[in-house]
């Protein structure tokens, strides 16, 4: 109270001297001791812990004549005192709804540190269990007196946010936080207000959970969708609601959203990405059909949508959707399904390229978050289906659309790959009736062969009849087009740290990649070229090391000398990484290529 009395002091080096000292009181805060409140003697003094815990909340109010900084560190003591006060549930039970209403309606603040410090609190304070399972076992849960703090703050928090345009000018402000810059308008390692916040008031509106990864709990390697501003713990906040409020509160959020989701602000995106993240994770099972079905038609909106300037944030917000439940992630939410049933659907022949290119993306950031290991029969299902699809589009017209699939059957064969090495049979490799191995590695050497050559005899070429030209200038394009998204395939295996799972197919692959490096095709040979960098780096355990040695001796006479050359310089890497690996394995090699 001395500290959050001290805005009366006019000079500047004061009150950075008293900021200073809250920020370092903030970080050395280490609660009330317990014994405080076990303390017998302690209990004359519960009602001033309650009258000072009023005295502070008043100040966190905007309407007071206080400094915006000072009511700032009066709303972080009060989340201080509040946490304090856990191990007490008397004194627990009588602040916990006040304060989460206080925070909820700080989520409109003016001031754009209160809302950063209201985000932390709400995360900390929501614990959304009463609606999680069925809204009907929340009128059941009455008769459990442990509960009634949480259906007390539940019922605080739903009169709030019933209030009149309480929703739509929460995600007005929250908009305000995605600061979009002209670049690529990344800032994912921190807030958008870490431009307009000091390093004392991160200290003071940061919380410790602000600081650790808890999603995504899978690697981010996909540039197609990188680059966003989805904030995790936006989405959360609107998943504890739902959870803890019920379908109230869905309700409100797809009345507020009707007006964000066509938008053509990319920061209002933003914030529509997020609501809708929390509420397909929410697991809300009341009225679920209803409110699912409006959540699938606007995801399908959002799919076919010719804008692609959000798509990292709609991308992230579908990666969010599918995330597994539980510390361990295994168990699949409540919507996964039709989350997944809404992007196999086929977009129609007339949409623009973008907007594929789009969809695969989407199905890429999908299949990463399913576990391979507890798959279950539709999941396995929708990565035959996915694959099959991948698979005839290889050759698809559009450079953006052959990026996306091969992301995607990255992703997807690896899935397949993963679970039939949990249970061999459960999930074949088969799609339709060819292995998708197969179909992916079988003519590929040939076909780099006949590039090559194509290539080559492109400036000797003598005038022909203009329909056999083009029929042949038509199928060695789709040969090059396929090309191409098998090396997509092969760059997204080798820098997203799937490969180990996928090394038969690369090595199958090695000729293509070698033989390519040069060709009158420029954007080809780039994607050769990028490929064959990350595979000189990659290590081959046996017995993939004797398949990559008998590939790179039967290259060693290859007519062109384009591809020898690219092989010495292979070689040297390959030499250099595998030298006591060699010595053993090369000798059964040679032995069964000279005996």
């Amino acid at each position: 109270m001395g500290i959050l009395g001290s805005s009366h002091h006019e000079s500047i080096k004061c009150q950075k001297a008293i900021t200073e000292l809250f920020v370092k009181y903030n970080i050395r805060f280490s609660g009330i001791s317990r014994s405080f409140f076990k303390n017998s003697q302690s209990l004359a003094d519960r009602p001033g812990f309650l009258g000072l815990f009023s005295q502070i909340n008043a100040l966190g109010f905007e309407t007071n004549s206080l400094h915006w900084r000072y009511n700032l560190m009066a709303n972080r003591v009060l989340l201080l005192l509040i946490l304090a006060s856990r191990s007490e549930p008397d004194i627990y039970s009588q602040i916990l709804a006040e304060t989460a209403g206080h925070f909820l309606r700080n989520l409109k603040s003016q001031l754009p540190h209160s809302r950063m410090l209201a985000i932390s609190a709400l995360n900390t304070l929501l614990e959304g269990s009463p609606h999680k399972a069925s809204v009907e076992d929340s009128q059941q849960s009455l008769d459990h007196p442990e509960e009634c703090n949480i259906l007390s703050t539940g019922t605080l928090l739903n009169d709030i946010i019933q209030e009149e345009g309480f929703m739509n000018d929460t995600l007005n402000s929250l908009s305000h936080v995605h600061i979009i810059s002209d670049s690529d308008g990344s800032s994912k390692a921190s807030y958008g207000a870490s431009s307009f916040q000091s390093g004392s008031d991160k200290a003071i509106t940061y919380f410790y959970f602000d600081f650790s990864a808890s999603w995504p709990c899978t690697p981010s390697w996909i540039s197609l969708v990188g680059g966003g501003t989805f904030y995790s713990s936006f989405a959360k906040i609107f998943k504890r609601l739902i959870q803890q409020c019920g379908m109230p509160v869905m309700s409100s959020l797809q009345t507020a959203l009707e007006e964000f989701l066509s938008s053509k602000e990319r920061s209002r995106q933003c914030v529509a990405a997020e609501a809708m993240a929390g509420m397909l994770h929410s697991d809300v099972s009341g009225d679920l059909e209803s409110g699912s079905d409006w959540l699938m038609l606007q995801l399908q909106k959002v799919v076919l949508a010719p804008s692609v300037e959000s798509v990292p944030e709609w991308a992230s917000c579908i990666r969010y959707a599918v995330t597994g439940k539980e510390r361990s992630g295994t168990r699949a939410p409540v919507l996964r399904q039709k989350v997944l049933d809404c992007l196999c659907t086929a977009v129609p022949q007339s949409v623009a390229t973008s907007v594929l290119a789009k969809r695969y993306s989407f199905l890429s950031v999908a299949l990463i978050e399913i576990s391979p290991h507890k798959m279950s029969p539709a999941e396995e299902q929708y990565h035959v289906t996915i694959l099959n699809e991948l698979l005839d589009n290889m050759s698809h017209s559009s450079a953006q659309v052959r990026e996306a699939i091969g992301v995607a059957m990255c992703v997807a064969c690896s899935n397949v790959r993963l679970a039939g090495a949990r249970s061999p049979g459960v999930l074949t490799e088969q799609t339709g009736n060819e292995y998708w191995y197969k179909r992916l590695t079988d003519g590929a050497t040939e076909l780099s062969v006949s590039i090559q050559n194509n290539s080559q005899s492109k400036q000797l070429e003598l005038a022909s009849d203009s329909s056999t030209a083009n029929g042949l200038d038509n199928k060695e394009e789709a040969d090059a087009k396929r090309m191409e998204t098998i090396f997509h395939f092969m760059i997204a295996s080798l820098k997203s740290g799937r490969s180990s799972v996928l090394l038969d197919v690369i090595i199958a692959l090695f000729y293509p990649v070698l033989s390519l490096q040069e060709t009158s095709n420029k954007d080809l040979s780039l994607l050769a070229k990028s490929a064959f960098e990350l595979l000189k780096w990659r290590t081959l355990p046996r017995p993939f090391l004797e398949t990559a040695i008998m590939a790179i001796l039967s290259s060693v006479n290859d007519p062109n000398w384009r591809t020898r050359s690219a092989l010495l310089s292979y070689l040297r890497t390959f030499t250099y990484r595998f030298i006591p690996s060699l010595l053993i394995a090369i000798f059964p090699v040679l032995e069964q290529m000279f005996f």
